[in-house]
């Protein structure tokens, strides 16, 4: 199995023990896992949590995977939100993106590169 690492924002972490209990939850609302880092990049309004990200094995050398992207509203609009999206994770935009709760979040389909 491969996998990828991505700082992820998290509001101000003040400490050791308050990323211990942040971390978790904003990695796995991402379908990561906390890698154990953190850090502070604007003293006292934001952080970033170090998130994992598995890749199973599927004999190929990409893996594709759905990327919350917040509201995209068309075609054109997920042109230009869905590269960087995806690049933001390490990844591509595979030219798919759906949206899974109207007018609040839409999904743009990354493929990750197997290392």
């Amino acid at each position: 199995m491969s996998s990828f690492t991505v700082d992820v924002p998290a509001g101000p972490i003040w400490n050791q023990q308050d990323a211990e209990k942040k971390c978790p939850m904003v990695c796995a609302a991402h379908l990561g896992k906390w890698n154990g880092q953190w850090k502070t990049v604007i003293e006292g309004e934001m952080s970033v949590c170090g998130c994992t990200f598995d890749l199973p094995y599927t004999g190929s050398d990409s893996y594709t995977m759905d990327v919350l992207a917040g509201p995209i509203w068309n075609q054109d609009d997920s042109k230009e939100k869905c590269p960087v999206v995806c690049a933001s994770y390490g990844g591509e935009w595979n030219g798919q993106w759906t949206t899974v709760i109207e007018g609040k979040m839409s999904v743009c389909g990354c493929t990750f590169k197997i290392k």
